[in-house]
């Protein structure tokens, strides 16, 4: 069974606005908040170099077999990482057909 996968852009960094918007913060965090929880049985995480939406940091991914892939931009490292890893268990117990509802994911839908 392959599990959910989490990719987070570690290379985003909005300039001269700290680690807030740091790709970089952003994956240790979820890591560290994942490890906490327990939670390597449930959704991978991945840090990959970049998701292609540069002009809005920290950008993520939700994949996973049989369900729809999520990405959302401008996810606020230092105030998101525990809403992100809370998106990303409710995303592994999706049935097959079912949407993660907008109201549990943290920043905003990429166009």
């Amino acid at each position: 069974m392959s599990l959910p996968t989490l990719l987070i852009c570690r290379s985003c960094e909005r300039k001269h606005a700290g680690d807030a918007w740091s790709g970089e913060v952003l994956y240790h965090a979820v890591k560290s908040l994942r490890k906490e929880r327990h939670l390597k049985e449930t959704f991978e995480l991945e840090g990959v170099d970049c998701l292609s939406l540069c002009d809005t940091p920290c950008n993520v991914q939700l994949e996973g077999r049989k369900r729809s892939t999520v990405t959302r931009t401008e996810v606020n490292a230092l105030v998101e990482a525990e809403r992100l890893v809370d998106a990303a268990v409710a995303f592994a117990k999706l049935e097959p057909g079912e949407e993660l509802p907008e109201r549990k994911l943290p920043g905003v839908f990429a166009d």
